[in-house]
């Protein structure tokens, strides 16, 4: 059940106000928090509109400043198929929880388990928006501009309880609106327009996008307190990267001696990674992880094109890219002479009991530790016949920049000219030759940097075509 309202005003086409509200309720939660009100507001003003601005018209034709701040409300949090959080989930015939009894305990009765406890104050998670724009036209509209500042806080965030301790007997987690974030960041984009009769003419795009977000509550233990402070993921970016920091490869068994235990990841010697002890207890465990790189969704984000004609010919380019991402690359998928995954081989549709090892990457056969080349910063640990688990942790080792610049489009035409076309009895002719991502821009060189860590999945095409449009 829900209504909604909206009140809008205008004054003089200069003064714009609106006001726009929903109270809404959702069937997830319980009836005493079933309903959340949302009320929003939004006030503009045209200062090109005011009898002052008149003398500079010409050189600035529209200029708009705008204002909004509103209330949002989420219903679809958690896992979709939850729908009732003020209802348990139990199921009265579960096998794994069977009683087995009998002098040869060969009878069996299924017993009851509880897969979600009720929790009537479940509620809505919550967002404040705000947005200061400006909207820009100069030389009538000639250039156009449109700037936003953004700026949203969410509280209530479902999330799962941490660290409740095994003596309560719980048989399932426990979850509840305890989690804030905030994100904050501008948008841009920017036109231009210029024609000259039918000689020439061009026009150029861009946009810009620049976002961050991190966590502002989050349910935790006090790493402070204990010594960690680097564990906490208050103020963290969101799409955070988790993982332990690289220094080198092993030199022998030696430095293996004089270095943090790494037993925890299983067997490892000379050319495998080794990693730094964050907190010097001469172990290295996940009290040694922090968060290594730029998020794993890009913080930048633009693209930018041109098109433009002289007389008959006409030329458009369009870049688009990203920046400020980070990505890891999986070293159980890449490591050479292993049998690949079951999931690898039901998606190329192999039968899975078969055996299918991975190729030798070229990369991986010019750049590997070995005893005749001990490079301690190698592309490559050790060569092994299996899966070394020391060697296969989220570590700066895989981590990569993500960010890119590609040529997305070109295209080039050429118009018949009208008479001619005319005396070939056509309205008109055009040719015309397109390619798509013919270019891209990355210090990352293995393979397409927008695939990331899925670089052996089916690569992003480059595409060419030549074609005519002949209208009678």
């Amino acid at each position: 059940q829900g209504v909604s309202g909206r009140f809008t005003y205008a004054y003089d086409s200069r003064y714009f106000t609106e006001f726009n509200f929903g109270y809404n309720g959702s069937e997830r939660f319980s009836k005493n928090e079933r309903y959340g009100f949302f009320p929003s507001m939004g006030v503009g003003y045209i200062v090109s509109n005011e009898s002052f601005w008149e003398p500079l018209l010409p050189v600035v034709n529209q200029l708009k400043l705008k204002f909004t701040h509103g209330l949002v409300g989420n219903d679809a949090i958690g896992n979709p198929d939850d729908r009732f959080y003020y209802l348990s989930e139990v199921n009265i015939d579960d096998g794994g929880r069977a009683q087995v009894f009998g002098e040869e305990f060969g009878n069996r009765l299924n017993g009851i388990s509880n897969s979600r406890y009720p929790n009537p104050y479940i509620t809505w998670e919550t967002s404040k928006k705000s947005n200061l724009g400006m909207e820009l036209g100069m030389f009538n509209n000639t250039l156009e501009m449109q700037v936003d500042l953004f700026y949203e806080y969410r509280s209530n965030i479902y999330m799962g309880r941490s660290y409740i301790p095994a003596s309560m007997g719980l048989s399932a987690g426990v979850s509840a609106n305890v989690g804030e974030a905030s994100s904050r960041g501008v948008d841009l984009s920017l036109t231009y327009s210029l024609a000259s009769g039918q000689n020439y003419w061009i026009k150029s795009m861009g946009n810009f996008t620049y976002a961050v977000g991190q966590y502002e509550v989050y349910e935790e233990l006090d790493y402070a307190g204990l010594g960690e402070p680097w564990r906490s993921r208050v103020g963290q970016p969101i799409n955070w990267n988790y993982g332990y920091i690289a220094e080198r490869l092993f030199i022998d068994e030696y430095d293996i001696l004089n270095s943090p235990s790494q037993s925890v990841f299983g067997v490892y010697q000379a050319g495998d990674i080794k990693y730094r002890d964050i907190n010097k207890d001469g172990v290295i465990n996940f009290s040694d992880m922090v968060f290594i790189g730029y998020p794993n969704q890009p913080e930048i984000t633009y693209g930018f094109g041109v098109s433009g004609g002289f007389k008959d010919f006409d030329l458009s380019l369009f870049f688009q890219g990203n920046a400020r991402v980070t990505f890891f690359l999986d070293p159980g998928r890449i490591t050479p002479f292993v049998d690949i995954s079951g999931d690898d081989k039901n998606n190329m549709g192999m039968d899975p009991n078969k055996t299918a090892v991975n190729n030798l990457l070229s990369v991986i056969a010019e750049d590997h530790w070995s005893e005749d080349n001990r490079n301690l910063y190698a592309f490559w640990p050790r060569l092994a016949p299996r899966v070394i688990g020391n060697n296969t942790q989220t570590s700066t080792w895989w981590m990569h920049d993500g960010s890119f610049m590609r040529l997305k489009t070109v295209e080039l035409g050429y118009t018949l000219p009208v008479k001619l076309a005319r005396s070939l009895r056509l309205q008109s002719l055009r040719l015309y030759f397109t390619g798509n991502n013919l270019l891209t821009f990355s210090s990352f060189k293995l393979w397409d940097p927008e695939m990331g860590s899925n670089g052996l999945g089916y690569p992003i095409q480059r595409v060419y075509n030549i074609g005519i449009n002949i209208n009678l």
